[in-house]
């Protein structure tokens, strides 16, 4: 095996299909040491299915963008190939020049910093297989050059591992020049930065994606101080193109899919106040196609405010209730507190007023409810500035959402050197008062609360065979108990150990 020349890979924690419910994905922050590997890889990060060439079935979507830029820039097939990390061997070889590496939490530092701080029990799946892939046998015997990409390639910039290059920013535009460079012997700087492309040359996949995610759009109008893609310019690709990626994903097996931008409701408008009409034909469009569901990967909770009715057709197009149960979205609520939301995220509530903001919340929380939405909401826990105050009015809003079903995600504050708190220290176990514990427990409570109607929700999208849905079924009554005890102690402003 002569190995092709550029490989594009990633560990087995980005190159699984969770078995249809990307909720499994959460899994892979999870400390290693509190599940075997077997049980990891068979209940939560199944492996994507494989070529008989070595090649990954299903790939990350931002690896399937850089696939497609290498072939569209003169690569040849023979030359590129995304490959699955259990077959690396009839990929790298001693032609092999570049290994490249999608990931989003390289190191864990996004999102379950916390928690590995918190329960004590080691480091997270996602950096264990990280560290393992970089140090991949066949990657030290023929030496190519490791070049790390996506979204959380932030976290290894000054970080002592085993990589030549650190790739920040889209590939489309630059990374196959820079592969270029690398395979001519010139002499390319560790961290690289690459330049934003417009809406209308981000390719078109050449193979179906993980989850079924097809690319919207890029970049938010709204500045959120600790948010990286507030960094980028918000633009659109054009609808015949999110169609044709729509059709490689269908065509390829793929039932359910995902349309995937930082707020898929500002599609065709420069982001203030959505176009309905090109936001309604988009769906119109996907859904004639013939999917067997359609999510939104993020909403904006202010847009959705200010257009309700525009959910309210979008879930009649998608046929909520009709042809799939709910539909589901990552939103930010991010803080309760006013206060905050005007020091770091003045613009989040846009055009209403930053005092709106927990109203705003509980008003788009009923909307979900109303039709049948499923909200992923992700809090921030000590931003620079925080009070104890700030958190009671976080704690205050959370539980005033205890009936609506969706998911609570607490997160600490990790700085991310891409944004307008660059890097600012980050915030830990040792820095949170007793009313951060009291949220995270709440949180906690809420999830535990609606498992069983989440577990319904997600069920609906999930390939798993009965067996693997009778484990995962008690894999949840054992959380039940072991979450309860952390739960107890949080509850009443105590840190877990």
């Amino acid at each position: 095996m002569q190995g092709k020349k550029i490989v594009l890979t990633s560990d087995p924690t980005m190159m699984s299909s969770y078995h249809g419910g990307a909720i499994l994905g959460f899994a892979a922050t999870l400390p290693k040491s509190i599940m075997p590997d077997f049980a990891f890889r068979l209940l939560c990060c199944p492996p994507v299915a494989a070529a008989s060439d070595g090649s990954a079935l299903l790939a990350p979507c931002g690896m399937r963008k850089v696939e497609a830029a290498l072939l569209e820039a003169g690569f040849d097939r023979s030359e590129v190939m995304v490959a699955h990390p259990d077959h690396l061997d009839k990929a790298i070889g001693p032609e092999t020049e570049i290994v490249g590496i999608t990931h989003d939490d390289p190191l864990g530092k996004i999102a379950l910093r916390e928690i590995e701080e918190m329960i004590g029990r080691g480091e997270p799946q996602n950096r264990s297989k990280f560290l393992a892939l970089i140090n991949h046998p066949l990657i030290k015997e023929h030496m190519p050059r490791l070049v790390v990409g996506g979204m959380g390639a932030w976290e290894l910039v000054g970080e002592d591992v085993p990589v030549d290059h650190i790739y920040l920013g889209e590939g489309e535009g630059d990374f196959p020049g820079i592969c270029r460079s690398i395979i001519n012997g010139d002499e390319v700087p560790k961290v690289i930065r690459g330049t934003a492309v417009a809406g209308g040359d981000i390719p078109v996949n050449r193979g179906p994606t993980i989850a079924g995610i097809v690319e919207v759009g890029r970049g938010c109008w709204r500045g959120c101080s600790f948010c990286s893609p507030t960094m980028q310019t918000l633009r659109h690709r054009p609808l015949e193109r999110i169609l044709d990626d729509v059709t490689v994903n269908l065509k390829a097996g793929q039932r359910d899919v995902v349309l995937h931008s930082n707020d898929v409701f500002t599609y065709g408008s420069p982001g203030v106040k959505p176009d309905g009409e090109k936001v309604k034909k988009l769906f119109r469009e996907v859904k004639r196609l013939g999917p067997r569901t359609v999510d939104v990967s993020h909403l904006s909770l202010a847009m959705v405010h200010q257009n309700q009715d525009l959910l309210r057709e979008v879930s009649n197009i998608v046929g909520v209730g009709r042809d799939q149960r709910y539909m589901s979205a990552w939103i930010g609520i991010e803080t309760g507190s006013c206060r905050i939301l005007q020091m770091h995220m003045p613009r989040k509530a846009f055009p209403e007023d930053p005092e709106n903001w927990p109203e705003i919340v509980r008003d788009c929380y009923r909307l979900f409810g109303e039709e049948s939405w499923l909200p992923v909401a992700s809090l921030v826990l000590g931003l620079p500035g925080e009070t104890a105050e700030d958190v009671l009015q976080t704690i205050e809003l959370v539980e005033s959402l205890k009936d609506y079903t969706g998911l609570m995600m607490p997160l600490f504050f990790s700085p991310i050197a891409e944004t307008r708190l660059g890097s600012t220290i980050g915030f830990g176990k040792d820095q949170a008062f007793p009313e951060h514990w009291e949220l995270v427990g709440l949180c906690l409570e809420h999830n535990l609360r609606h498992r069983k109607a989440l577990y319904r929700f997600y069920s609906e999208r999930m390939t798993a065979g009965p067996g693997v849905h009778a484990a995962l079924s008690g894999i949840n009554l054992i959380a039940d108990v072991v979450l309860n005890k952390y739960l107890k102690r949080m509850k009443r402003g105590e840190p877990p150990n």
